[in-house]
């Protein structure tokens, strides 16, 4: 496994979620087909929402697909959220239990079952634990067998009591954190204390049911909310209505005024517990409509593993790459699922959710793993979220490189992802909300610890075309090894910055920014990164491998970083990215082994063998240790109390036999496979024949089997002493587990040791148990580079790296045209050459008046490039510094990017939507006080430095940051007025140029609507681009349909310009209709068309599509015709560039 290994005794399940349902397609363009791949998803509640993991959520989504009379519809919410059940619902959940179990016998019986073409199973692993959960859902409990499952349910409870009080979040206090009130957003106030009210009253009751009576008559307990291991521990923060958007019944019509003017708090709970349960149900119903059409295939294993072996089938066509299902059992991962079988289950996705896994595993990790299986295409999108803690204010940039580990625009271009939010400093999710929930009287105190979740935004960086339509995909970027040797470094004392105990205290990335403590990383996580990286770069690999050992080995001051050394080159060994000297050269250079201190000379052979390892003929130059861990020892692990310890993380070592006064060496390694069970060898001991085989004892920690811990070891060590050299397991050293464990396992923490020669106790292997070869991280699959020739015709393209030897980071750029043709060549002779900016991460050269080539940056870059001109070696070369995180105010246009693919603009960072799936907020509601969250959070999407730059006369110092306030200020303004919070309400709206008075964009709300994914607001309106062509024909019509209740909004020409960037995007997410073939944008090659003044800069497709009675103005089936419908949303700030604005600010 790629993540540090810990001991699972306590294991936290999570049936149900804490956060509002995501939409897995808001950035997939209205009618396309898309492939979805969610990693350590554990519940149901997105995959409905888009549609509108585990043998629950089966049973759950094979219900909802039965009950097309919606019969059951009450049961299934009981089923998936309560915890005790009546009669009626049990026995639903058991039939169907019996059913599926029924179908399921086989894999092919499973496939031909009706519900064979709805949800598949990636692996026959996978199928065998959904059954044996089916059979525990459709067992008939009674008499003592009853009795115990009551018991074991109850102590369950009981524990998640206990852990949710000892992590401050505490159902035994019955206080909801953050996560639980996110739901309510964009309303608050009274939405927060009707959500708070209600997770006590879930925990009190274990049920949403607030009628008593009805209560009384749920007495089974559900087993859908246990394992079958006592250790696993439903999450103390777990909230049934928490996964829906409450803010649903505050604002619509006929229940919002309801609830907020309603003094019967029994009342206004029965009405948001019955909303929650109405999204439910509709949710179900669209999913049961859609299922034809939806395959979701199901795997219960490691995320990252799973990840690498999808790598791994696309590039070989193997079903396995050598991983382990889980961190804790024996069984190998093979995709022998009948779709892996035949090829017909994607390999590469339109969509990647890794939901909160980075609160669990290195984010690093989880990068390198995912952006391989991102499709080549500008929709394409990974989204990764993650708990960022910190203390006082906060420097966004730091947020993103402690991310990455390291230079954020370095890594990322590493990674082939462009994290599109911080480079246009706009994001979908408004942050400042949830800022107001984290704020406490304590908050102002700078070590008061708060924190933010950030849902972070991949894409692939867009690769050069024709100017009209770029697309997204890969260009091999080329490296001075040293250069390389240096980024690569400072990924490494990034990734294990903790083990710089003396420099803790002045670290800012440390002290401020603090992931949660189980986010950690091994060598082989190092390892499996320098792998990808071999895959995406053109180096001198073996010298710049050579620079990173000596880099990492000379760290002197680190000792941890040195007795892990051995694991680093063990895993760039047997990943196949490079084999150190300390690997392959062993036999013939033992002083490489840095041994301090005498070894004890092993015995010499006997009758010509010797009796122990060095009989193994041709021995591999890495083998696998595994030793066994008897029951007894485990015994001090059990004991202790680990409710705010949480996990424990482990290691193994090798180390010399113990001498009198000698310092024996030692080696650590955290890359262990644990498992429980009964060991059985075949072939010979010392011989490539030899293997070990794991019989698992399902009840883990609660079982009788001794331990068995599996990690690879160099050989060379072995060697040293084959027969007393101290193979040895326990306990990662840290404040917490020396102050648990110091006096009953001493300082060393071991809990077990054995030597070599221990046979019933140590075994020595070619690969690790159950596994017939080493693990792989293939990475990126050829076919996803773009071919250097193919990027401009007529030119071989290529991307250089130049990086700054100081901060170890990407300091610039340079793209490179070789001409290759004879034409280009002659007007290459005698022409002038000529740079122009496309986008801030575009470069157009020109030859002359003959051809244009497009050169895209996978990062942004400053606008001062250099040009070099090469006439007889026949190249062009651009030179660009890669630019900072405030270049976007250089560029305020590039908010919301929309590229032309295949004549078709494009969202790249504009989220879609439907506007009829967006509830409309009550007008007469939106201009009472019980709407007094809505100013503040329009307000919002201004950050603390806009806010600034509004208070004081000056203008900022880029145009950008002036521009883009005026921009956000009038949506503001159109909230706020059209919602009649001000003196009167306002239905047309005239954006007018304060040059030269003119009026050029008319803007008719229709609703205001909540956007339930990104938990804002929408301005569902239209648009009426005023030009000179059609000026003429709506001038008479006009004055009467805007003299009463219009206002003029007041913009200079780059904020009215930044408009018309932006409207093409705010049309386009919402559309229901058809680019036409002879569209203007696709015929002009630009989105928009233009932003003259007096010229058309929308395309007219969408032109009078409109629903019905859609806008209450005069003459509005006239204006309509040449009107578009837009959605317009606040444009929120990035939290990597900005920081909220506090009103104490």
């Amino acid at each position: 496994m790629l993540t540090p290994a810990f001991c699972n005794i306590i294991t936290f399940f999570y049936p149900i979620g804490y956060t509002p349902a995501a939409l897995l397609t808001q950035d997939i363009p209205p009618g396309a087909q898309a492939n979805i791949l969610l990693l350590g998803s554990g519940d149901v509640r997105s995959t409905l929402f888009t549609s509108h993991v585990d043998a629950r959520n089966v049973l759950l989504l094979s219900l909802i697909i039965d009950d097309g009379d919606k019969k059951n519809e009450n049961a299934m919410w009981c089923i998936y959220f309560h915890m005790y059940l009546d009669e009626k619902a049990r026995k639903l959940l058991r039939s169907q239990a019996e059913k599926l179990l029924k179908l399921s016998k086989t894999m092919d019986a499973w496939k031909q079952s009706k519900y064979g073409s709805r949800f598949g199973f990636c692996d026959s692993a996978t199928l065998k634990d959904v059954r044996t959960m089916w059979k525990f859902y459709s067992l008939q409990q009674e008499g003592e067998e009853l009795s115990q499952f009551e018991r074991l349910f109850e102590s369950a409870l009981r524990k998640a009591m206990v852990f949710g009080e000892a992590r401050g979040v505490s159902p035994a206090i019955l206080d909801p954190s953050v996560n639980n009130l996110r739901s309510v957003l964009p309303a608050s106030s009274r939405p927060i204390d009707e959500a708070a009210a209600l997770f006590r009253h879930f925990w009190e009751h274990w049920s949403t049911e607030l009628d008593a009576n009805v209560r009384a008559a749920a007495k089974i307990p559900n087993p859908m909310f246990l394992t079958l291991k006592d250790d696993a521990i439903f999450h103390y923060s777990s909230d049934p209505l928490a996964g829906f958007h409450l803010a649903t019944p505050y604002v619509s019509p006929g229940t919002g005024n309801q609830l907020l003017t309603s003094h019967n708090d029994a009342l206004r709970q029965k009405m948001v517990v019955a909303a929650a349960r109405k999204e439910f149900f509709e949710w179900a119903a669209s999913y049961r409509a859609r299922s034809p059409n939806i395959m979701v295939r199901f795997l219960i294993g490691d995320a990252v593993s799973f990840a690498h072996t999808l790598q791994h089938k696309r590039t070989t066509g193997e079903n396995t790459a050598g991983w382990y299902r889980t961190p804790h059992r024996p069984g190998p991962l093979i995709l022998d699922g009948p779709d892996y079988l035949s090829g017909t289950a994607p390999l590469t996705f339109d969509v990647i959710d890794t939901f909160n896994l980075c609160d669990h595993v290195g984010p690093l990790i989880i990068l390198t793993a995912a952006s391989p299986l991102l499709r080549n295409a500008l929709t394409s999108t990974l989204y990764a979220e993650i708990t960022v803690k910190y203390r006082g204010s906060r420097r966004g940039m730091q947020i993103l490189d402690a991310l990455v580990c390291g230079h954020a625009p370095t890594v990322s271009a590493l990674l082939g992802l462009f994290p599109v939010d911080y480079w246009t400093n706009t994001a979908h999710l408004p942050l400042g909300d949830e800022d107001a929930l984290n704020q406490n009287p304590s908050s102002q105190d700078p070590s008061s610890i708060e924190a933010l979740i950030l849902r972070t935004i991949w894409k692939r960086p867009v690769v050069g075309g024709a100017l009209s339509g770029p697309q997204a995909g890969l260009v091999t970027l080329r490296f001075d090894p040293e250069h390389l040797a240096q980024v690569l470094y400072r990924a490494y004392i990034t990734m294990f910055l903790e083990e710089e105990m003396k420099l803790k205290p002045a670290n800012t990335t440390l002290g401020v920014f603090r992931v949660p403590p189980m986010v950690r990383y091994q060598r082989g996580a190092f390892a499996s990164f320098v792998g990808f990286v071999k895959g995406r770069v053109e180096c001198d690999w073996d010298s710049a491998m050579n620079i990173l050992g000596r880099l990492v080995i000379g760290r002197d001051d680190i000792v941890t970083s040195n007795l892990c050394f051995q694991e680093l080159n063990i895993y760039l060994h047997i990943l196949g990215i490079y084999s150190t000297r300390y690997i392959t050269e062993w036999k013939d250079h033992p002083e490489l082994l840095y041994i301090r201190g005498d070894t004890a000379p092993p015995p010499g052979p006997v009758g010509g063998r010797y009796g122990d390892l060095r009989d193994w003929k041709d021995i591999p130059t890495v083998v696998c240790v595994t030793l066994r861990v008897p029951r007894e020892k485990l015994q001090v692990l059990l004991d202790a109390d680990l409710t705010t310890m949480g996990v424990l993380p482990v290691q193994c070592s090798l180390s010399g036999a113990p001498r009198p006064k000698v310092d024996a060496w030692r080696n650590n390694f955290y890359a262990c496979q644990m498992m429980f069970g009964n060991v059985s060898t075949k072939g010979t001991r010392h011989t490539d024949s030899f293997e070990l085989s794991v019989e698992e004892d399902d009840a883990g920690w609660r079982g009788s089997s001794a331990l068995l811990v599996s990690f690879y070891v160099p050989t060379g060590f072995l060697v040293l002493e084959p027969r007393k050299a101290v193979v040895s397991f326990g306990i990662e050293h840290s404040a917490q587990t020396m102050a648990a464990f110091l006096s009953k396992l001493g300082i060393q923490l071991r809990v077990h040791s054995s030597t070599l020669d221990d046979y019933a106790n140590v075994y020595l292997t070619r690969y690790a148990p159950g596994q017939a070869k080493y693990p792989t991280v293939p990475g990126f699959a050829k076919e996803d580079f773009t071919d250097a020739n193919a990027v401009h015709p007529g030119t071989t393209f290529s991307l250089s790296a130049g990086v700054d030897m100081k901060t170890m980071q990407i300091e610039h750029m340079t793209g490179r045209f070789e001409i290759t043709s004879q034409e280009y060549k002659e007007t290459l002779k005698d022409c002038e050459v000529k740079t122009s900016t496309k986008s801030p991460h575009q470069v157009v050269v020109t030859l002359g008046q003959g051809p244009s080539f497009m050169l895209a940056f996978p990062v942004l870059v400053m606008q001062n490039t250099k040009l070099r001109v090469a006439r007889k070696s026949c190249y062009v070369e651009v030179i660009a510094r890669v630019a900072t995180d405030t270049e976007w105010k250089k560029h305020p246009h590039f908010m919301y990017p929309v590229h032309l693919v295949d004549g078709k603009p494009t969202n790249w960072n504009m989220p879609y939507l439907k506007n009829e799936s967006c509830p409309i907020i009550d007008p007469q509601l939106a201009k009472t006080p019980n709407c007094n969250w809505l100013v503040p959070h329009v307000g919002l999407s201004l950050s603390s430095r806009e806010r600034a730059l509004q208070r004081v006369a000056s203008s900022g110092k880029f145009p950008g940051e002036d521009a883009r306030v005026q921009f956000k200020d009038s949506i503001v303004d159109m909230f706020v007025l059209f919602s009649g919070r001000a003196i009167k309400k306002i239905r047309v709206f005239g954006l007018c140029n304060r040059n030269d008075g003119g009026n050029q964009i008319v803007v008719v709300p229709s609703a205001m609507r909540i956007d339930l994914a990104n938990r804002t607001v929408v301005l569902d309106c239209a648009i009426l681009p005023l030009h000179a062509k059609l000026t003429p024909k709506v001038s008479k019509l006009l004055p009467s349909s805007i003299s009463m209740d219009y206002y003029d909004v007041w913009l200079d020409d780059a904020a009215l310009g930044l408009w018309k960037y932006t409207l093409p995007a705010y049309v386009e997410r919402c559309r229901t209709w058809e680019h036409r073939s002879d569209c203007e944008y696709a015929t002009s090659g630009k989105v928009p068309l233009t932003i003259e003044h007096g010229e058309p800069f929308l395309c007219t497709c969408g032109n009078g599509k409109f629903p019905a009675k859609f806008a209450d103005i005069a003459h509005w089936d006239a204006l309509s015709k040449h009107a578009v419908r837009a959605a317009i949303s606040p444009a929120y700030w990035a939290p990597y560039v900005d920081e909220v604005f506090r009103q104490s600010a």
